[in-house]
């Protein structure tokens, strides 16, 4: 216990009200759809996110000097979101609503760079493994043992720990990535032998598989080949390109084998001209005629906005596609069954317009830039990067950044970057003090 306890002490009460409030924040769906308790449990997110930020805001801590660039790119996107509000009359409760749902992950991403440390990084990455490793046996249940209703998509039911709602496959995607990235890293730095990274490629694939990810197979280059970015060519290097093309290989038989059933075409989409033809498809993404991830931005300026230069640049407003419990838009109504509302990019371009996306793809890649700046070179830096990487896939992909689990825990890795460079101007005032006295 004593152990346990050093493994997970925070840097300070502070630091364990956010690292709390990330833990809520990262398994309230498994309490909800997992363990069928209410869903009123949801919104308590807000009132943690919000508690939070009012300590971080009262702690008064200057952080300008480092991100300023970021936080104003924020700022920029927040303003120009109510620009579509206001050409189309949109209504205050839907503006409220929106901007509810992406200022949140800001407010959270100052949060931290106020209040966490370089430990308290390591806490988030040692439940980050743990939740790894207990999904394997439990995503094998979930598609194995559980009986769904007719017509259910098994895959996006299969999430391991995160269970029992449509998309729990997401949470348990972040969690592959951010673990094999790490495990990357650590078998480069040989801390790890090749015999774990075997087994870790192998339970990654094996879950990818179940949960029907498709994208795993383009994350699983992004991050080998981003880990192997200023490596010497040597054994580990050469192993990790032959066992990655082995993973590969295997998890493409693999899907085919879980997920095929009695359909004969399956097997089509598992080759390049397969993921071209399905990326570019006029039927749309579950080819019934809705909206195509890849293409879904260039057919909602052409059917829906009629190329209008205003609702290009401005989108309708923040909120004003949006749907809740409560209340859903005229949009939403309207178009819901093009199924925008399952691919962020196309979402935030309805709402926002390019300035909103091009506002939003550079914050991420402003965070991405100042891991060079920040953090020293080593496995830090390689994690916030593709992590960075990832996102941008994860933004045009699929919903994952707007996810409790998914987008409080992404931003939190953004904001790694400006959580060294804080302390490592405390570390430099404290020296600098210590200089002095003497």
């Amino acid at each position: 216990m004593e152990q346990l306890k050093k493994l997970f002490q925070p840097s300070s009460r502070q630091a364990a009200w956010v690292l709390c409030a990330q833990a809520y924040f990262f398994f309230s769906y498994a309490f909800v759809y997992t363990f069928g308790l209410p869903r009123v449990l949801l919104y308590i997110n807000d009132a943690l996110n919000v508690l939070i930020f009012v300590f971080a805001l009262y702690e008064r801590k200057t952080t300008a000097k480092y991100t300023s660039l970021i936080i104003g790119l924020m700022v920029l996107y927040c303003s120009f979101g109510a620009v579509g509000g206001i050409l189309n009359a949109e209504k205050p409760l839907a503006l409220i609503w929106g901007y509810r749902n992406i200022v949140r992950y800001f407010m959270y991403f100052y949060t931290c760079i106020v209040f966490l440390k370089k430990s308290d990084l390591d806490i988030v990455l040692r439940v980050v493994s743990a939740v790894f490793w207990m999904s394997v046996p439990l995503c094998a249940a979930e598609k194995f043992l559980v009986q769904y209703p007719e017509g259910t998509i098994v895959g996006d039911m299969v999430g391991g720990v995160f269970w029992n709602f449509s998309g729990s496959n997401l949470p348990l995607n972040v969690v592959i990535c951010l673990y094999m990235i790490l495990i990357t890293s650590r078998y480069f730095d040989k801390e790890i032998t090749t015999r774990f990274f075997v087994i870790t490629l192998a339970a990654a694939t094996f879950m990818a598989a179940t949960a029907e990810l498709k994208v795993y197979f383009a994350e699983m280059v992004i991050i080998l080949v981003a880990a192997l970015i200023g490596k010497k060519l040597s054994l580990r290097s050469m192993v990790v390109l032959i066992l990655g093309a082995v993973a590969l290989m295997a998890a493409s038989s693999y899907f085919i084998l879980l997920n095929a059933g009695n359909s004969t075409t399956y097997a089509n989409s598992y080759s390049l001209q397969g993921y071209l033809d399905y990326a570019t498809r006029d039927t749309g993404y579950d080819g019934t005629g809705d909206l195509n991830r890849f293409t879904g931005i260039g057919t909602v300026a052409d059917i829906i906005f009629h190329n209008e230069p205003l609702s290009l640049l401005f989108g309708i407003g923040l909120g004003n596609a949006d749907y809740t419990n409560f209340f859903s838009t005229s949009f939403y109504s309207q178009h819901y069954s093009l199924h925008y509302q399952w691919f962020h990019a196309i979402w935030m371009f309805i709402e926002n317009g390019y300035v909103g996306v091009i506002l939003y793809i550079a914050i991420i890649v402003i965070a991405w830039c100042a891991c060079s700046k920040y953090i020293p070179i080593g496995r830090t830096r390689t994690m916030v990067q593709v992590t960075c990487i990832l996102m941008v896939v994860f933004f045009f992909y699929n919903i994952t950044l707007r996810m409790e689990p998914t987008g409080y825990l992404l931003m939190l890795i953004m904001s790694i970057p400006y959580i060294y460079a804080m302390n490592s101007s405390i570390n430099q005032r404290n020296t600098n003090t210590r200089k002095a006295i003497r």
